[in-house]
Order: structure tokens, then sequence, then C-alpha cells
């Protein structure tokens, strides 16, 4: 069965667009400008056509660094991975491009660091403490900073697990801090009876009254002497007018010896008049014996007035 034709032999021919193969051609070509205006725009935001400085960065793992990652300076990006090698040492050697216009922060004594964190991704950061410090020159090597908190979760583990076993021999029911804490109770519950703290340092209420009874038997007899010594009339003023007698009789004493080396010296140039000295010497020895005699018992009574020359020691319970 032949079917119909659904074009009528006798419809109009459809209209042709003048030049449509040229415009085609120059659409395609006005696209792939922009594109190409677009990606070199990009490119040049990105600081591709800028010029750069190399810096390399060792490292002993690269675990987290990916080309096209920033090296940032107090928060802004300065540089860029290019490239991520292993050196034949086995270290890790990281390509960065700086920026010629950013190299200005980069010194001699810079210091780089890698972080990583648990959250997040690696972080490279300079640090430049003393900007007057001369420039870091292109092509420079310098050992990069590891900070990673993943490997520090072992080392808190541990230190945790060490504080929880300390703490846990702290509050057992042996451990000396129980005891310490057990014997200051007790010193508390002596420091509160009658005698408060004194109680508490001699261990018990018994030596405490002991002690204040010793104290005061120690003030009354220290008032007893007190009063016995420095009272009017009492042993030192009998002591000091007893002195006061003793330097009398002392000054006698010397006088009479002064007369007698008067009458040796008298003695001696005076020959002939030997009998009327020796009868002076008689009287004066005479003198100087009554003198002393004075003198011992003025010594005698002082002596028994003295209240230090008794047993005076007191004997503490």
């Amino acid at each position: 069965m032949n079917l119909p034709d659904p074009t009528p032999e006798n419809s109009p021919p459809e209209p042709r667009v003048p030049h449509a193969e040229l415009k085609a051609t120059a659409l395609l070509l006005a696209i792939a400008a922009l594109i190409c205006a677009f990606v070199v725009y990009v490119m040049a935001a990105r600081g591709v056509f800028e010029e750069t400085q190399d810096l390399v960065l060792l490292a002993d793992d690269s675990e987290g660094v990916i080309p096209g990652m920033n090296l940032t300076f107090s928060g802004f990006p300065i540089g860029r991975v290019r490239r991520v090698e292993l050196a034949a040492d086995g270290t890790v050697r990281i390509l960065i491009d700086v920026l010629r216009k950013d190299a200005q922060w980069l010194r001699s004594t810079s210091i780089f660091t890698m972080e990583r964190s648990l959250v997040g991704e690696t972080k490279i950061r300079a640090f430049s403490g003393i900007l007057t410090d001369p420039l870091l020159p292109a092509g420079a090597e310098r050992t990069v900073l590891r900070g990673d908190a993943n490997e520090q979760i072992p080392q808190v583990m541990a230190a945790m697990r060490s504080l929880l076993e300390n703490l846990q021999k702290m509050t057992a029911e042996d451990s000396a801090l129980n005891t310490s804490l057990g014997g200051l109770q007790s010193v508390t519950e002596r420091m509160r009876g009658p005698h408060g703290a004194l109680a508490g340092l001699l261990g018990s209420e018994d030596n405490a009254k002991k002690l204040v009874s010793v104290l005061d038997r120690t003030n009354s007899l220290l008032d007893k002497a007190d009063k016995r010594l420095f009272s009017p009339g009492g042993v030192m003023d009998e002591s000091q007018a007893a002195i006061t007698q003793l330097h009398g009789m002392l000054r006698e004493a010397r006088d009479s010896l002064k007369k007698v080396d008067a009458l040796l010296v008298d003695a001696q140039v005076i020959a002939a008049n030997t009998k009327g000295a020796t009868a002076d010497l008689v009287s004066l020895r005479s003198e100087v014996e009554r003198s002393l005699r004075k003198t011992t018992q003025l010594i005698e009574e002082i002596n028994r007035k003295w209240p230090f020359a008794r047993d005076t020691e007191i004997k503490l319970p």
C-alpha cells in the first residue's frame, strides 16, 4: 500500500538564511574567544602571569599537601604549591611559587609551619618575627615545622590514663591522702575542746591541762621572785646598801695600804728611825686587819641575803 506524500506538491519552498554558514562560524569563534578570555581572566586573577620566585620547604611527610595549596602570611595567600616531590634521601620537597610583590614578607629568619587539624584541610603558614632581617633569597630551602593534632591524640590519651590512675590511687581507702585527712580530722576534733589548738598540738586535753598548770605555777613563782627582789626594802635594796658599804670599807683598806707603802719608803730611806717605823707598822697592820675583818663580815652578810645563793631550782611536773 502506497502512502500519500504528506507534502503537497504545490507547497511553497522554505526560506533560506543568507550566509548561514558564515554566521555559524562567527558565532563559534565568538564563543571560543569568550572562553579563552574567561580562562585568561581566571589565570590572571589567580596570579598565573605575575612574577614569582621559588621556595622549597622540606618535610618528612606530605600527607594533606596537594598542588594548588596556598602559603599564607597573617591569613593572606602569598604563594602557591606548584609541585610535591620525593627527594633521594627520603625527605619531601614542597615547591612553592611565591609572588614577587609578596616576597617582602619572607625574611631569612622566617619560620614555616604545616598544620593538620582534626577537621579541615592542611595549612602551610609563614611567620616573620623581625621584618628588618634580610630578605629570603629566591630558591631558598627551609625546613617546615609540623603540627599534627592527630599525632597528639595518643599522647593526650596516655596522659589522661595516667591522671585517672593517679586519681584512683589518691582516692583509695588506704591511700596516703585519706590517712592524712583522717589525722587532720582527729586534730580538728581535739581543737574543738576547751583548750583549742593547744590540745590539738599536744595530743590530748590532759596534756594541755598539765601545760597550763605548769605555766600558771611558773608565773606565780616569777611574781613572787619579782616581789622579793624588786619590791621596796627587798633583796635588791639590801644588796645595794651592802655593796655601798663594801665600797667604803674597800676604800679604807686601800688608804691603809697606801699608808703602808709610804711607811716602807720611809723605812728604807731613814734607817735610824727603824724602831719608830716598826711601831707605826704594827698599828697600821692592826688597822688593815680590822678593815679586812669588816670586809669579810660584809661579804658573809651579802651571801646570806643574796637570793640566788640558795637552791632556787624550779621543778616542773
